[in-house]
């Protein structure tokens, strides 16, 4: 259930032209997964760039997304973290990537009208393996709206308190 939640949410990001705030990404550990089956172009209508393409990576969604709005990526100097970090998909304007510090355990991805947030690390395991527990927050009723909007004031504050530098 984790990978179509994260589908549905990260293709809606890509259509949410009202709102110009930035995506975060914050996981200690970052890998690449197939983020859209793709089977059929279904997300040809979101991205016509991905036609004939088959199955679309998170990194390649990354960059697509980095050409309409901000994305600030946080995690944390893992091995595996730093092999997602050199990915040259990742190497495009409008993607920035930082590295925390070694406790860095802020696990979450926050945009547009959402915040997802819990357990889960943006990686193969996290998305499709390991049971997760996440919860889903999004901007329908003042509640939601303001979960998020204090979201925004954290997330905003810690990544101008990291270096950066990768």
């Amino acid at each position: 259930m984790i990978p179509e939640l994260l589908a549905s949410v990260l293709a809606m990001v890509l259509l949410r032209i009202d709102d110009e705030r930035p995506i975060y990404f914050a996981s200690p550990w970052l890998s690449d997964f197939v983020l859209f089956r793709n089977e059929c172009d279904e997300f040809l209508a979101v991205a016509p760039e991905f036609a004939d393409d088959g199955p679309i990576t998170f990194t390649r969604y990354l960059g697509r997304l980095a050409q309409a709005r901000e994305v600030r990526i946080v995690t944390a100097r893992t091995e595996v973290s730093r092999a997602f970090a050199e990915s040259p998909t990742l190497r495009v304007p409008g993607i920035e990537l930082r590295f925390a510090d070694g406790n860095l355990h802020e696990k979450g991805i926050l945009g547009p009208g959402f915040y997802i947030e819990g357990s889960m690390n943006i990686t193969y395991r996290g998305v499709y393996v390991n049971g997760e527990k996440i919860t889903y927050h999004a901007a329908v009723d003042t509640d939601g709206s303001a979960k998020i909007a204090r979201a925004y004031l954290e997330f905003a504050r810690r990544w101008e308190n990291i270096d950066a530098a990768r």
